[in-house]
């Protein structure tokens, strides 16, 4: 509303309407900045960990989901996904392993806190019943 009033008034005020440009360039300035700073927390990189489990034919995948799902309460678990293989017909897939889980962290120290973290070491005792062998993990850097 501010910017309106002056630019009525501006209009027959040379210096005010100087002015006015001066300040809408500031306003324009400050938005594009702020436009580039959202743009690069969205593309900052994380550090990507991959889990397969080679999960027993009888385990209970549902239960065995759930008990991963419990690592979403870490604070410094950014994103986590799991779930169990799907059959595409590919044969180079990896069907040893049931289960697949991706967490992402912010960087290495938030991934060497989960490491450490109680729900994550509760985890692995939690699910020895359900697996047939030892996991195997990815990690890589996402940018």
């Amino acid at each position: 509303m501010l910017l309106s009033l002056l630019a009525v008034s501006a209009c027959s005020d040379p210096a005010l309407q100087q002015e006015l440009d001066t300040v809408r360039s500031a306003l324009d300035a400050a938005r594009a900045t702020i436009a580039e700073l959202e743009a690069a927390e969205e593309t900052e990189a994380s550090l990507v960990h991959i889990v397969f489990f080679k999960v027993k034919p009888e385990a209970d995948l549902s239960a065995f989901i759930a008990e991963i799902k419990k690592l979403e309460a870490i604070e410094v678990v950014q994103e986590l996904e799991v779930g169990p293989r799907e059959d595409v017909g590919d044969a180079r897939a990896l069907s040893d392993y049931g289960v697949i889980m991706e967490i992402s962290f912010a960087d290495m120290a938030a991934y060497e806190q989960y490491q450490q973290h109680p729900i994550h070491l509760a985890l692995k005792d939690n699910t020895m019943d359900f697996l047939a062998g030892p996991p195997a993990t990815y990690d890589f850097i996402k940018n």
